[in-house]
């Protein structure tokens, strides 16, 4: 299959916003990342002869912002806000769109690599009790790899050993269907980084390669 040209990649609804990023700045530069919204939007249409959909230019944006600053890590609505846009919504700030475990887990895992942080413990605890809640909401008692950094009232596991105390069979078959949507999880934000990954692979750049990305991406994956 041959490689996809850039065109291509700005319209494609399955670029990421990493792929997206690595896209522009081989185009204009870092510089591009002062420029007002409007303006990188009418560059990139003008450049590509492209119609950008909104959510990949909400993917740009977002990604941009990931590498710029620090709301990602600092501000609980903009880590909700960001999780969405980079699994593909239209960001909608001013309507509440509660971000799930598995948005979350490609959020973070994305801007990990995107910027990734000095600090040992960059979320605050506010984040970090979103998560905790987004877990529990959704019954998860153990939490995906990436979302271990979940900050919640109690040990759902034990709660859960408790109230089955005396029946260990329905324990174990409430644990083992808990432990599938954590596995689900897992799988697809391997599966996303592969295809992350592939698609890195075969970016048209102009100035040069993505080996480095991709070898840190691969890094991730193995």
């Amino acid at each position: 299959m041959p490689a996809p040209d850039a065109k291509t990649l700005w319209i494609d609804p399955g670029s990421f916003g990493t792929t997206l990023l690595v896209l522009f700045v081989d185009t204009y530069g870092t510089a591009g990342f002062d420029w007002l919204p409007e303006t990188r939007l009418a560059e990139i249409e003008a450049d590509f002869n492209v119609a950008l959909p909104q959510a990949n230019f909400d993917r740009l944006e977002t990604a941009i912002k990931i590498v710029t600053g620090e709301d990602f890590y600092k501000s609980l609505p903009d880590f909700i806000n960001f999780c969405n846009v980079l699994c593909g919504d239209i960001l909608e700030p001013n309507q509440w769109n509660p971000a799930d475990a598995g948005e979350i887990a490609w959020g973070v895992t994305e801007a990990l690599l995107l910027s990734p942080p000095e600090e040992d413990e960059p979320f605050t605890d506010e984040i970090r009790a979103y998560i905790g809640k987004a877990l529990d909401a959704e019954g998860i008692m153990q939490p995906p790899d990436v979302l271990r950094i979940a900050m919640r009232d109690s040990d759902p596991v034990a709660t859960v050993s408790t109230d089955f105390s005396d029946d260990p069979e329905m324990f174990n078959m409430v644990y083992q269907f808990e432990q599938g949507k954590t596995d689900d999880i897992n799988d697809d934000v391997r599966q996303s980084l592969q295809a992350l990954s592939a698609q890195l692979d075969k970016l048209p750049l102009r100035g040069g390669d993505t080996s480095q990305a991709v070898q840190r991406l691969l890094g991730a994956v193995t």
